[in-house]
């Protein structure tokens, strides 16, 4: 009787083992590869998003906080669709590149695309949140004197903790940076993407705010490794579809 019932759960048990083989593996590969798809898509979209947010990023007459809240109350309209951009830029940026590691197939360059992927990630999703300040200084700006809406500014910007939100903002750089480097010691990517990056967030920050275009076009090209490492995910996956 005791053995019977042991070969019962026994054969129970090595069916659903089976069961679990043959439905699991294939649907968790299945979910891996649409993953990837989905981060190759959204790094390979948030360039030209981020480069369309600068392109309609409202001119402002100078870096001083008095003409950024003017610009921005100008047209509201452009400046939240410009804001909408620039926030889903980021964001995508931030979850695609999350993905980078998985185009590394050995050990070589592994650690440095991982780290720089977690860094990364952090950096934009964070920037993307501080996209929200848009509105309200488009709102400070409109119902509030000029005096006024910069002291409202000042006052946001001297909060006690908002250091640590900040300090994440050199993220932005080093993770892609690392990332690339990681990616370039496996193979996957060449080494001239790292400097064009560098190049294009360096543009991004001296360029003035009075040529929204230029802007643009620098972020356009020197954030276009983030594409292309898009686009080796959205190429791995075709080729395991085939």
């Amino acid at each position: 009787m005791a053995t019977s019932q042991f070969a019962v759960t026994a054969t129970a048990d090595t069916d659903t083992d089976t069961d679990t083989a043959d439905v699991t593996t294939p649907a968790g590969t299945r979910t891996r590869g649409a993953l990837r798809l989905l981060a190759g898509v959204a790094l390979v979209a948030g360039p030209v998003l981020f480069a369309a947010g600068m392109a309609t990023s409202p001119e402002a007459a100078s870096a001083s906080d008095a003409d950024y809240i003017a610009s921005l109350a100008r047209d509201a309209t452009q400046t939240q669709v410009s804001a909408l951009f620039l926030h889903y830029a980021n964001l995508l940026i931030g979850l695609g590149i999350l993905a980078a590691p998985a185009l590394v197939r050995g050990r070589r360059g592994f650690w440095p695309a991982l780290i720089g992927a977690v860094l990364a990630a952090i950096g934009f999703a964070n920037l993307s949140g501080t996209l929200l300040s848009d509105w309200w200084n488009l709102s400070a700006g409109t119902h509030l004197s000029s005096d006024q809406a910069v002291a409202v500014f000042h006052g946001f910007k001297q909060a006690s903790l908002l250091g640590p939100w900040n300090a994440t903002t050199p993220f932005n750089l080093i993770g892609p940076v690392l990332v690339l480097v990681g990616l370039a010691r496996a193979g996957v990517v060449r080494w001239w993407t790292v400097p064009l990056l560098v190049a294009g967030v360096i543009g991004l920050m001296v360029i003035p705010p009075s040529l929204p275009q230029v802007t643009a076009a620098a972020v356009l090209v020197g954030f276009s490794p983030l594409a292309l490492i898009g686009a080796r995910l959205v190429g791995r996956y075709r080729a395991g579809t085939v």
